[in-house]
């Protein structure tokens, strides 16, 4: 099992290259970091003038003036049997498309790259069914690892919430490491350009409300262009679900919780089914390894809170919404409450029944999964017709909240309604 350490050799091997990008609490964070070019940009043949929401050159500087690199780490799938499995699903149907064969659900596949790039820049686009003219637009960042496969990971929760508002989401892809703040910067460049893409090529009305919803890393990585771009005052809500601002040693525990999580209850999947890893005994020696070479993240905990504290104003806080679930160890909700002790404004706040991995469900049905995939999803799905991941029930509770909080309604306490339903479930069943 390279459940862990895969991730712990992928990120040692970046630690060199993000030192530089910390700063003394003296220093002004966020204006040493991030620059704003005063010209427009030219995006695809258009070459229209640009200078709505996310239209400025957002660029992101070490000490030395050397630009973020985001091929300073080699690419890795990492996170396990469950990455590994997501990663040889995305090819095949990736072979699929390029032979004509089915898209990846509802989605569509964004190349933002320039003319001058080699490298793709990919957004994955999902767009109401009817066709018609979305009411809305969605920002959408995943968790560490399952964010690489947001069309995957993340389709069942994005597809209802965008049916329920008739809106079109953009899920940015990213690899992870240890630069949060470099991979923030490549986010909102790529919002930036999927918009303008939107605008130009599909006939987006500039007007469109657009939300940023993240889950987990994905909310930090949200909280982190929001502050730096200022994007935030030409969002209608921003949503946190799960937020997540672990340090690094923290986060292994969350890799340990996540490992025992998929292996529970998710036979069906092979997820580790049957493993004789001693988890504890690794994660254990894991985090004492940590511990001794020093590594963190960037910014930091302490760091992002006092990002948090000097940038999330009143009237932002007053558009952000935090969904926090009932069973969640990995949740930050907490600390970014207490940023704001003692202010007039807090962001609203929805409880919720379920785990950090609630918004993550999938389900496959072979029949409706290109031939060319086929073998590999039965291999993954240990020969079942039919399988998923995930608790339907959450997610589906999740979704309606989401979307109430989208069309302005205050937050609810959820989790009742889960044990009520189980209580009527259990009556049911004793007459």
């Amino acid at each position: 099992m390279l459940f862990f350490f895969s991730v712990f050799s992928c990120i040692c091997c970046s630690a060199s290259s993000v030192s530089a990008a910390f700063v003394s609490p003296s220093t002004s964070y966020l204006t040493a970091r991030y620059r704003t070019s005063a010209g427009a940009q030219k995006v695809g043949g258009g070459g229209r003038k640009h200078d709505r929401l996310l239209r400025p050159s957002t660029r992101l500087k070490s000490d030395d003036g050397d630009d973020a690199d985001e091929n300073n780490s080699p690419p890795r799938a990492i996170g396990g049997e469950l990455v590994s499995a997501l990663a040889r699903l995305d090819k095949k149907w990736e072979l699929a498309r390029a032979d004509g064969g089915k898209k990846i659900g509802d989605w569509n596949i964004l190349d933002l790259k320039g003319e001058d790039e080699t490298s793709p820049e990919i957004v994955y686009l999902l767009e109401p069914t009817s066709g018609a003219v979305p009411s809305c637009v969605i920002f959408f960042l995943g968790g560490a690892v399952l964010g690489q496969f947001p069309h995957i990971s993340y389709s069942v929760f994005l597809q209802r919430v965008a049916a329920r508002m008739n809106a079109s989401v953009l899920a940015i892809p990213y690899e992870v490491n240890l630069d949060h703040l470099g991979i923030a910067q490549r986010a909102v460049s790529r919002m930036k350009n999927a918009v303008i893409e939107c605008e130009d090529s599909r006939g987006y009305p500039p007007e469109l409300p657009k939300y940023a919803i993240g889950h987990s890393l994905g909310a930090k990585l949200h909280g982190i262009g929001i502050a730096a771009t200022g994007m935030g005052e030409e969002l209608s809500g921003v949503g946190f679900v799960s937020y997540n601002n672990f340090g690094f040693a923290e986060t292994i525990s969350m890799a340990r919780s996540f490992a025992k999580e998929l292996q529970v209850g998710n036979d069906s999947f092979g997820f580790g089914a049957g493993s004789t890893v001693p988890f504890d005994a690794l994660f254990d020696l894991a985090g004492m390894a940590v511990s001794a070479v020093g590594l963190e993240f960037t910014p930091s905990p302490s760091e992002m809170d006092r990002i948090v504290k000097t940038k999330f104003d009143g009237e932002l806080l007053k558009k952000t919404r935090m969904f926090q679930f009932e069973d969640d160890d990995l949740d930050s909700t907490k600390s970014f409450f207490e940023c704001f002790e003692g202010d007039r404004e807090t962001p609203s706040l929805s409880y919720l029944p379920g785990t950090h991995l609630t918004p993550v469900f999938l389900q496959f049905g072979l029949d409706d999964i290109p031939d060319e995939a086929k073998d590999v999803a039965s291999q993954v799905t240990g020969g079942f017709k039919n399988a998923s991941f995930g608790d339907e029930e959450a997610l589906g509770l999740l979704v309606e909240e989401v979307s109430d909080w989208m069309l302005g309604r205050n937050p609810k306490d959820r989790r009742a309604a889960r044990k009520q339903i189980a209580g009527t479930i259990d009556a049911e069943i004793e007459e």
